[in-house]
């Protein structure tokens, strides 16, 4: 008989410092859809997890229920409403189900919740009982919370920065329900009757963090790679379902900000879920001497643009601090008007967020001038808008569909753009905050980005993917914004202390440093020398 499996995605990464709520209407800039037949017709045959989901569905002849798929880019917290209309959608499946898979963040805020995929998926725990298995996709910066690790029998954070593995990650997450949904089978005919007990002993162990890795970076490489290596040779040893690491989402002001090491082994395996977690977190905590902090400023990046050289390829300025893949506003003017001042040649900007400048440059039509005070409106620490006489060069509807490697294959929704032309630069112009990951982006609105000689980009990391191969070169610039990596200067309030940079580590040399979650005896502390390591690596 064919497994009954619930499927379901929602997907929100939360900067608790941005003020403006998210709401459902927010998702249409990625996708929102209920019910099985829509997401087959919106999702089946893209890079994301469920259409990594339902090709798994199809390939283990699992029937699926899937209520919901919901992702959002990266604002501020979800409406409380808004909130329960997603949870309660998935919670909406009536019946019995032989496993659960779900596609999560790990770093969602709501109005009302800190931990609201922890809120869920102890509810779907508390409804299907404890021989369900439940697996997860998770964000690499999800912020895992002990309540999370405690509900799931498994969960698979993404392995890839730029994220490109979405797919893979939902599949391989798949893979191990079947296995786990096989066992339960088993265990039942052994016993002659249904089992009793958890499948699955899970450990999380969190290092006194708040970033790690160099953010997880993967391409190019950094000291990422090599953790992900030994979690994945951990996760083939015998009886071990998932190793897993996630690197924190540091705008969000919650206690279980930071990273993390999931482990999670077969309740009878002789593995020791424990000592595989806390090797994988004290190896976090060695990553800080290999996570950079300090970043370019307008000044460098401008120098850098003018700077004489013989590769024709586009540099590109990444304008991260205001990049809204770290919940930032994405209208910044700052890093855009130091390139107007410094009248770059056969240079573009994309995005500044600001849909009343849109409105108005489609209200004056194509070939229009008009004066603008653009972006700037939103952060009270960055300047006022940018004053700008600028040429109308083309108005459009803001759709196109992702060419790759990040989120291939789906159809993103900017809102309405204007692209604009003011001293010679061309400015994309969009009604929604969303990172440029995308070369067609550009290609949409009459552009070949290789064409350009520097490109600036509300983006971090993502836009390596597909920029960094027509880039001669990708600086970080930070010009501001509540994505900085000047932790120092974010007001946190709610974070645990102490944590790595925010306090001098001096502070660590006698602390018990990992804070460890284990689904078989709850919380507990490790010590963890500053210059060397635990016993038991």
């Amino acid at each position: 008989m064919a497994k009954r499996v619930l499927v379901g995605a929602i997907l929100h990464e939360t900067n608790t410092f941005n003020v403006v709520p998210t709401r459902l209407a927010d998702f249409a800039g990625r996708y929102l859809v209920f019910g099985e037949a829509e997401a087959r017709a919106r999702l089946a045959g893209t890079g994301t997890e469920v259409g990594g989901f339902l090709e798994a569905a199809a390939a283990h002849g699992w029937e699926i229920v899937l209520p919901v798929a919901a992702a959002c880019g990266p604002s501020g917290p979800l409406a409380a409403a808004d909130w329960a209309a997603l949870k309660d959608a998935m919670l909406s499946a009536r019946g019995s189900f032989d496993g659960v898979l779900l596609a999560l963040h790990g770093a969602m805020v709501s109005e009302d919740c800190l931990d609201p995929e922890g809120e869920l998926l102890a509810a779907l725990r508390a409804r299907h009982g404890e021989r369900v298995p439940i697996v997860a996709t998770l964000d690499m910066h999800a912020n895992v919370s002990p309540r999370m690790v405690a509900a799931a029998d498994a969960l698979f954070p993404y392995r890839t920065y730029p994220h490109v593995d979405h797919f893979d990650c939902a599949v391989e997450a798949a893979d191990a329900l079947a296995r786990l949904m096989q066992a339960a089978d088993r265990d039942e005919a052994d016993r002659g009757g249904a089992g009793s007990g958890r499948l699955t002993r899970a450990v999380l162990a969190r290092p006194p963090m708040i970033d790690a890795a160099d953010h997880g970076r993967t391409g190019p490489p950094g000291p990422m790679n090599a953790l992900l290596a030994h979690a994945a040779a951990l996760a083939a040893r015998p009886g071990v379902v998932s190793a897993g690491l996630t690197i924190g989402f540091p705008w969000a002001d919650v206690p279980d900000a930071g990273p993390a090491a999931m482990v999670s082994v077969m309740a009878d395996a002789a593995v020791d879920p424990r000592a595989l977690a806390l090797d994988l977190g004290e190896r976090l905590w060695d990553s800080r001497t290999e996570t950079q902090l300090d970043f370019a400023g307008t000044e460098t990046a401008i120098a850098a643009a003018r700077a004489p050289g013989g590769d024709p390829r586009p540099l590109v300025l990444a304008d991260f601090a205001d990049n809204p893949a770290g919940g930032a506003y994405g209208d910044s003017p700052n890093l855009l008007r130091a390139m107007l001042e410094a009248g770059l040649d056969n240079a573009a900007f994309a995005t500044i967020c600001d849909p009343a400048a849109v409105t108005l440059a489609g209200e004056a039509g194509e070939g229009a001038m008009l004066d603008l005070a653009l972006g700037g409106r939103l952060a009270p620490h960055i300047p006022p808008p940018l004053a700008l006489r600028a040429r109308v060069l083309r108005l459009h509807p803001g759709t196109f569909r992702c060419e790759g490697p990040v989120l291939r294959g789906l159809s993103v929704d900017m809102g309405p753009m204007a692209l604009l032309e003011a001293a010679g630069l061309r400015i994309v112009v969009a009604s929604r905050a969303l990172s440029v990951t995308d070369l067609n982006l550009f290609r949409a609105l009459g552009i070949e980005p290789a064409t350009l000689s520097v490109i600036g980009l509300k983006s971090r990391n993502h836009l390596r993917a597909a920029f960094g191969p027509i880039a001669r070169d990708i600086l970080l610039v930070d010009a501001g914004g509540i994505a900085t990596m000047r932790l120092s200067q974010i007001p946190y309030s709610r974070i645990r202390r102490p944590l790595w940079p925010l306090d001098p580590v001096e502070h660590f040399s006698n602390l018990d440093a990992i804070h460890v979650f284990d689904t078989q005896s709850g919380p507990e502390e490790r010590s963890l020398p500053v210059d060397g390591h635990a016993q038991g690596r």
